[in-house]
């Protein structure tokens, strides 16, 4: 029977972790990253509300999808 030691392994750079930020900053992040996009809404088998953000030339695809602009 052989053993086995344990290796262990160097964390990615994915995996670093980020200095935390404030819940304000995250919400300037988000209507910064959604300005000039269409929202775009959708029921799921579930009943639940999908929401996507999609940029404005995209539309007609999602219409075909099923969504809808709102």
């Amino acid at each position: 029977m052989s053993t086995s030691a344990k290796r262990t392994r160097a964390p990615k750079a994915s995996e670093t972790t980020a200095a935390p930020i404030s819940h304000a900053d995250q919400l300037s992040a988000l209507y910064i990253r959604e300005q000039g996009k269409t929202k775009m809404y959708k029921h799921d088998a579930w009943g639940h509300l999908e929401t996507r953000f999609v940029r404005t030339q995209n539309v007609k695809a999602w219409e075909e999808k099923g969504f809808v602009a709102g």
